[in-house]
């Protein structure tokens, strides 16, 4: 386990003094990446042998909004890997220590010549805990097939070279900073963000031209579809409700 903490600058913070998810994301991305470090599986180990940990599904259960916040603590741990995919948990705090979120995500590991998933070592395997603690049930989640049905919010983006990690593709948080943009300027400006649960099918490069749609599925909640102009594949959809 790792507690990392995390200051808070004030470019990081949006129009209401608050931390908007995809600052959130990157606190998380950085304490993930020290732990698994720890555990000899991180970015330093993988680099040289030509392969990467990439994110394929992630979820959020917010408790207060980060707001006023002078630093942020990220607790992380690896909960549980399987054949393909491991399992990484997370709590944050504000730095009066009261609970902002917590959550639930799921990695894979990519040969990034080949592009290709692989399986897990087995001596991360073997790191597996006994009976690690769980901050919650691990959801699954598909977004409704929307064909037909206008959204509330259509728009392009063509990514940039400042989009791209050092994977090569698209970091994960870009896709939640522009997925958010199509969520009902009256529903952002007077809700907290609540759940939020990310599925990520496909990598985005830079030059491609990405389509987000929004679609409103209840009270205060909604998918946001991001797909590729040049194909049609859906790259990310995120799951989001306000409260």
């Amino acid at each position: 386990m790792t507690e990392e903490n995390f200051k808070v600058r004030y470019y990081e913070e949006d129009a209401r003094g608050a931390l908007p998810l995809w600052v959130l994301q990157n606190y998380f991305q950085e304490a993930a990446g020290i732990d698994a470090h720890k555990l000899s599986f991180g970015s330093e180990e993988f680099g040289p042998q030509g392969i990467a940990w990439v994110l394929t599904k992630m979820q959020f259960k917010f408790t207060a909004a980060a707001k006023n916040a002078q630093s942020v603590k990220v607790k992380t741990w690896h909960h549980v890997c399987e054949k393909i995919q491991s399992r990484r948990d997370f709590i944050m705090y504000d730095d009066k220590g009261a609970e902002i979120c917590k959550g639930v995500s799921w990695w894979v590991i990519i040969d990034l010549a080949k592009r290709r998933i692989m399986r897990l070592p087995q001596a991360l395997i073997d790191l597996n805990p006994v009976n690690p603690p769980a901050v919650m049930e691990s959801a699954q989640m598909k977004a409704p097939d929307f064909t037909g049905q206008t959204p509330l919010n259509n728009y392009e983006i063509i990514v940039r070279l400042e989009d791209i990690d050092s994977n090569g593709h698209v970091n994960n948080t870009h896709y939640s900073a522009w997925a958010l943009e199509g969520v009902p300027e009256d529903v952002r400006n007077s809700k907290r963000l609540d759940d939020v649960f990310i599925n990520f099918r496909n990598e985005a490069l830079q030059g491609d031209k990405i389509t987000i749609k929004t679609y409103a599925c209840g009270d205060n909640a909604f998918w946001h579809i991001l797909t590729r102009e040049a194909d049609g594949k859906e790259i990310v959809s995120i799951y989001t409700t306000w409260g």
